[in-house]
């Protein structure tokens, strides 16, 4: 097991460094804004500790990764995998915990601990005998995938938006929006193996435009609901849902470019630390993309001609 987060650490660090940032760096800014932004949340949401239980759950259940439980349980015993799995998801939520102890929420970090632990025996299945219906075409395999693995992530998400209509809390529908669009974004947590991308009769650019058409199309589809919803019942607060409607596309673009950007390197923790780090400071954005679109063009480049 030691051996085992020693590599973790190697590779956060050479996560760093591919980003181009030094880790004693990067560490303090990732640790700074995740503070700030966790404070921002807890002073303008309604329930704001249950909330954020529920986002850290979200987090640690959605990182995890079937194709690497499997390589774990290949070089580990069945005891050690376990012990590993709910170490893993105990850290995913570490951050979320201290910050709850700092508020003195004793309660709720307990929960979110509990909630991480049960979720080390939730299985990711990459098949299943069940066919779930989803409302997308045959072509966005992401959405598809994606959809049938957290389809019941949308039915929190959408009584979310509901209770935010019940309590007359506008701040919690716009984090409705919001975590559709963090949730679309794990879709493209997993690299494309090389022979999907070459078989694309398209250069670099009209591949990326075709990449980000069907998720700009699909995301709206899903966002639908919260979108009239709120239009209905927050009219006059529509230009302020409009605007987390185009940063939420902005995010989900920014995740489509890192997956093609880093296409041949392992991508989970990098792009949750980018990821996280564009949540909590938005304005990286407008860096991170031209950066990430220039990457991913070179790298499309040699696949596509």
């Amino acid at each position: 097991m030691r051996y085992y987060y020693q590599l973790q650490y190697k590779r956060i660090h050479r996560s760093f460094k591919d980003f181009g940032t030094e880790p004693f760096i990067g560490y303090p800014i990732i640790v700074m804004l995740f503070y700030w932004l966790s404070s921002v949340f807890f002073d303008r949401v309604v329930y704001a500790n249950y909330v954020y239980v529920l986002i850290g759950a979200i987090f640690a259940y959605s990182f995890s990764n079937p194709e690497h439980s499997k390589f774990v349980k290949q070089h580990f015993s069945t005891s050690g995998h376990l012990k590993i799995t709910v170490l893993n998801n105990l850290i995913k939520v570490t951050p979320f915990a201290m910050f709850l102890v700092c508020k003195m929420y004793y309660l709720e970090t307990l929960l979110i601990c509990l909630l991480a632990f049960f979720i080390s025996f939730m299985k990711k299945r990459s098949s299943t005998s069940i066919i779930i219906p989803t409302p997308f075409g045959k072509k966005p395999a992401e959405f598809i995938i994606g959809f049938r693995k957290t389809f019941w992530l949308f039915f929190l998400i959408y009584s979310l938006t509901f209770i935010a209509v019940f309590k007359g809390n506008f701040n919690l529908g716009v984090f409705s929006l919001v975590s559709v669009f963090l949730v679309c974004s794990s879709y493209y947590m997993k690299p494309d193996p090389e022979f999907y991308i070459w078989i694309h009769a398209m250069n670099a650019k009209e591949f990326l435009k075709y990449k980000m058409l069907i998720a700009f199309k699909y995301s709206l589809l899903l966002t639908l609901p919260i979108l009239v919803v709120l239009s209905i019942f927050y009219l006059d607060q529509m230009h302020i849902t409009l605007i987390f409607l185009g940063m939420g596309w902005l995010y989900l673009i920014m995740y489509i470019l890192i997956r093609y950007a880093f296409q041949n390197q392992g991508l989970e923790m990098l792009q949750g630390i980018i990821g996280v780090l564009c949540l909590l400071f938005p304005p990286v954005m407008i860096i991170a993309i031209p950066y990430f679109y220039t990457k991913a063009i070179h790298n499309l480049e040699l696949l596509l001609k």
